[in-house]
């Protein structure tokens, strides 16, 4: 798997080839310890019809907004290492959408779109789906889920091309999660749910009508292609989008995942504890899934201490006993962090350790 180091300890170079400026993007704070997410909001089923005016929010950063112009285009600017869960607050007439849960890694995140289904298809799909509706809000009482098994034709090219190649599905490709949950239902190639398929059709629609509140890694495999994994954070009232070129896109013959999709956790720091039972490294991470956690100190080249543990959401503080022999001096902790889908990030962050 790729290994990626640790932004906090290394400034990247980001890409901004493509990123749009627009006047109503909102900034968190202009440093190189940032990263642009952009993208289109266009009218689900409708690919030519944009939405101008909606506001784009990151459910983590509630501060942080930004406006889609008349070709419903945004540019929003959010911190680097960080998780991320892009929403659409839309114009009157249209639904709130959720994208993914990405982590962002140093590079900017570029066609994060939106399709954003109009009263008229979202009640029709509810209907169809059997969605429990919440009278009082129009939302769903519970949590949606819905992605695309996309082709890799779509990803790295500009919006007309993306539209140009629609239907960009893969068919024979299924989906599961983790944690388990029920279905999911197929799309049909008339892009309607059709609870009779058991697998994709050539639309690749994907989706999971009645969700509880947590946390998901979807995973989608087929035979002969290979997709990567995702992460649906979910809430009552909620409908999650992990839509192309982002969700379940196809992957190239050994090309490893994009490192916004997958582990969406971080170190957020490392300090040494000593006392009566001992010294320990504490590694406090933050995690917005459940992840393996993999520590190793060494010094000098030698493996002084470990630590192995599985967390939850939240920041989760792993402890990683320092052996007795381990005399004073630099070491470094390599912390590998993995997903339910089994990817990984590492990185090492050097500590100092006391007398024992």
């Amino acid at each position: 798997m790729k290994k990626y180091a640790s932004s906090r300890a290394v400034l990247l170079a980001v890409i901004a080839a493509g990123a749009l400026a627009l006047p109503g993007a909102a900034s968190a704070g202009g440093s190189s310890d940032t990263v642009t997410i952009s993208g289109r909001a266009y009218v689900f089923n409708h690919m030519s019809d944009y939405l101008e005016g909606a506001t784009i929010r990151v459910r983590e950063l509630p501060g942080l907004t930004a406006t889609t112009d008349a070709s419903g285009d945004y540019s929003l600017e959010v911190p680097d290492d960080a998780n991320v869960t892009p929403y659409i607050d839309p114009p009157d007439g249209y639904n709130e959408i959720d994208l993914q849960t990405m982590h962002t890694r140093g590079e900017d995140i570029e066609n994060a779109n939106f399709q954003t289904p109009a009263d008229f298809e979202y009640g029709l799909l509810a209907a169809i789906l059997s969605v429990p509706i919440d009278d009082a809000t129009g939302r769903p009482e519970q949590c949606v889920i819905v992605t695309t098994a996309s082709a890799r034709n779509v990803r790295g090219v500009d919006y007309e091309t993306f539209h140009e190649r629609t239907p960009h599905g893969v068919p024979g490709a299924v989906s599961s999660e983790s944690p388990s949950i029920d279905g999911p239902i197929y799309f049909n190639e008339n892009v309607i749910p059709d609870p009779s398929k058991t697998e994709t059709s050539e639309d690749g629609g994907i989706v999971w009508s009645v969700v509880p509140a947590g946390t998901y890694r979807i995973e989608t495999t087929s035979p002969d292609t290979r997709f990567a994994s995702f992460l649906a954070t979910c809430e009552d009232g909620r409908v999650v989008n992990a839509n192309p070129p982002w969700g379940a896109y196809e992957l190239s013959p050994g090309e490893e995942p994009l490192g916004a999709s997958i582990v969406a956790a971080s170190v957020a720091r490392t300090e040494v504890k000593s006392g009566a039972a001992g010294r320990r490294v504490v590694v406090s991470v933050d995690s917005g899934e459940a992840t393996r956690v993999n520590a190793v100190l060494r010094k000098n080249g030698k493996r002084v201490g470990h630590a192995r543990v599985d967390i939850g959401v939240g920041t989760k503080k792993v402890k990683v006993p320092v052996r007795p022999s381990a005399g004073r001096g630099k070491a470094t902790v390599s912390v590998k962090l993995r997903d339910a889908a089994g990817e990984k990030v590492t990185g090492d962050h050097a500590v100092t350790l006391p007398s024992a």
